[in-house]
C-alpha cells in the first residue's frame, strides 16, 4: 500500500502509531509504574481528574488524545518528505519527543490548562518510553506507506 497524500498518510499513520504507544501506556499503569493513563491527562483539558475514569471521560481522552496524534503524523511525514527517508527512526523519535513531551505535555499542560499533570518520576518516565514509542511506530508507518516525492 502507498499513500501518496502527505496529510491523511500522517493521520493515518498517526492513530495508528498510537496503538503500540496505549499498549505500553497500560502495562505502565497496570504493573503500577504510572499513576495515570494517557487519555487521562489528555481529557483532563476538559474534565476533572474523576470524571476521567468514567466510560464518557475514556471516549472523550481518547478522542483528545487523538488529534495531536494526527497532527505529530503529518508534520512528521513532511519532515521525512523534506529530509529524506534515512533515519526515518530518528526523525519520528525527534519530532514527537520536542513536540509532544516537551512542548504539550512539559509546558503547555503545566500552565494550567490540563487538570492532570504528572509531576511525579515514574508516570513522566512512562510518558517518555511511550512516546519513544510512539515516534518509532510513526516513523515506521510514513516510510512503509509513504511515496518519496518532491512535491505533492
Amino acid at each position: 500500500m502507498v499513500i501518496r497524500d502527505r496529510i491523511a498518510l500522517g493521520v493515518l499513520a498517526g492513530l495508528l502509531a498510537t496503538i503500540p504507544s496505549f499498549i505500553v501506556n497500560t502495562i505502565s499503569v497496570k504493573l503500577g509504574f504510572a499513576r495515570w493513563y494517557s487519555y487521562q491527562i489528555g481529557g483532563s483539558i476538559y474534565l476533572h481528574p474523576g470524571l476521567t475514569d468514567s466510560p464518557q471521560g475514556l471516549i472523550l481522552g481518547l478522542l483528545v488524545w487523538m488529534i495531536p496524534a494526527m497532527i505529530l503524523g503529518v508534520i512528521t511525514s513532511y519532515v521525512i518528505q523534506a529530509t529524506g527517508e534515512d533515519f526515518w527512526w530518528l526523525k519520528g523519535i525527534g519530532v514527537t519527543l520536542t513536540s509532544m513531551y516537551l512542548i504539550i505535555y512539559g509546558f503547555l499542560y503545566s500552565l494550567g490548562g490540563a487538570k492532570i499533570v504528572p509531576f511525579d518520576f515514574a508516570t513522566n518516565i512512562s510518558m517518555y518510553l511511550e512516546n519513544i514509542v510512539y515516534g518509532l511506530s510513526l516513523g515506521y508507518l510514513i516510510k512503509r506507506w509513504g511515496k518519496l516525492t518532491t512535491h505533492q
